[in-house]
């Protein structure tokens, strides 16, 4: 039953079990009776006068609950897999060693403090060792310089070695060819002939290279007379390549005299051996003996 004040309010008297839940909505929301109704009442009215409110379906509301069910029971099971993991880490980390235990292969806390000490010291003395570094690298490069000017000056050296026995060597070439010109106008028993360029005549026994007296051309064999009034000739040829200085040359580098140096080491064995060959040969010979007859042109 309903009646009206004089403000123009309204009051009734609600149901046993409504007035219980508006009472315990109001302490809950730590409001008067009064003032849940009224919000109660507005947002009827609020509801009734929404032409653009629509109404949601049942269907929705059951797939909502059955969805909010769903991650219910799922964050449930993923509860209890925690619980379940906490209680074994528990039982796994409560048969471990007590805290109390020590190990006595590690260093203990005196041993830590010592081995503090010899780091700090190493680092003390790198930083002083370092404290003077680009003199000490100054110094190594210019010894190094001045390795490298000794080490070209040696090369050098050497190549001038080289060149000095490679014109012994030639020497040694020209007197053993010219040993051999000897034995073969010995072996066709002459001593002078005429030389195949010039027509001049060379004795033959003061030969002491295989070239000309005259016009400096190469022997490289002697040839009987080809008729009666003829000469013995010594016949010539293209003279070889000689190895040796070379006027206004260009001085090397100090890499190239290297290079050189290395290059002639593997080629010493080989030239060696048949210099020596070509002078046991000459030297095993008998000497020479030349009639004196003269060469007639």
């Amino acid at each position: 039953m309903s009646s009206e004040d004089d403000d123009g309010g309204i009051s009734f008297a609600p149901p046993g079990e409504v007035d219980d839940w508006l009472a315990r909505e109001a302490s809950r929301r730590g409001e008067t009776r009064d003032d849940v109704c009224r919000r109660l009442v507005t947002a009827a009215h609020a509801v009734a006068t929404d032409d653009d409110l629509e109404p949601t379906d049942l269907e929705d509301v059951e797939a909502l609950r059955t969805q909010l069910d769903a991650q219910r029971e799922e964050f449930t099971d993923l509860l209890e897999d925690v619980r379940s993991r906490v209680v074994q880490v528990k039982r796994e980390t409560d048969a471990k060693a007590p805290a109390e235990h020590d190990h006595a292969e590690y260093a203990d806390a005196d041993e830590q403090a010592a081995l503090r000490e010899s780091v700090a010291a190493l680092e003390s003395t790198v930083d002083d060792g370092f404290a003077n570094f680009e003199t000490v690298l100054e110094g190594v490069f210019d010894e190094t310089d001045e390795l490298e000017e000794r080490s070209a000056l040696l090369a050098s050296a050497v190549l001038d070695l080289r060149d000095h026995r490679d014109a012994m060597a030639e020497r040694e070439r020209q007197r053993a060819e010219a040993d051999r010109l000897k034995r073969a106008a010995n072996r066709l028993g002459v001593r002078a002939a005429v030389c195949d360029s010039c027509d001049e005549s060379v004795d033959i026994a003061l030969l002491t290279a295989p070239e000309c007296p005259h016009c400096a051309s190469a022997f490289t064999d002697v040839a009987a007379k080809s008729s009666f009034f003829g000469s013995p000739a010594l016949v010539t040829g293209e003279p070889p390549a000689l190895e040796g200085d070379v006027e206004n040359a260009v001085a090397p580098e100090s890499e190239d005299v290297f290079e050189a140096v290395e290059t002639d080491v593997t080629t010493d064995e080989r030239r060696d051996g048949a210099d020596d060959a070509d002078r046991d040969d000459s030297r095993s010979r008998a000497p020479l003996a030349f009639d004196r007859e003269g060469a007639t042109r």
